[in-house]
């Protein structure tokens, strides 16, 4: 892996299309120097009635996965809601892949719970800001 930043990488996610009431997940992400693991928050929102609104907890891990030259790095996380309430709607799984080690555009697909309902929401596009921390 490329050298990281002084104390890990940090980056805000965002999570869907630009679709008037399309789903969108925010989620920001930290990884820290010399680690594979990953944790972070996130908010699921949807202008639905009612609306969807999901705060979320991240943790899990980064890989990297190089095929035919091509390196493409690989979030898998599990999700739980904040505060942790029961039937609190919330992501429970979270795959991203970015175009490259750090890249900044990638897909995503994650499974969401509002009661006893599961969804899951495939191959939607992300968009990476990382962000410094000195």
């Amino acid at each position: 892996m490329p050298e990281s930043f002084p104390l890990g990488h940090h980056g805000h996610f965002i999570i869907g299309t630009d679709q008037m009431g399309a789903q969108r997940l925010n989620a920001f992400l930290t990884v820290p120097q010399n680690s594979s693991t990953v944790t972070g928050t996130g908010l699921l929102t949807q202008a639905i009635n009612p609306p969807l609104h999901a705060n979320n907890a991240f943790y899990g891990l980064v890989h990297v996965l190089v095929f035919g030259g091509s390196e493409t790095q690989v979030y898998s996380l599990q999700g739980s809601a904040i505060p942790p309430l029961l039937g609190a709607p919330h992501v429970t799984q979270l795959v991203i892949t970015l175009n490259g080690i750090w890249g900044k555009e990638g897909k995503a697909t994650y499974t969401y719970v509002v009661g006893a309902v599961f969804h899951e929401v495939k191959d939607v596009p992300v968009k990476v800001t990382w962000l410094l921390q000195e």
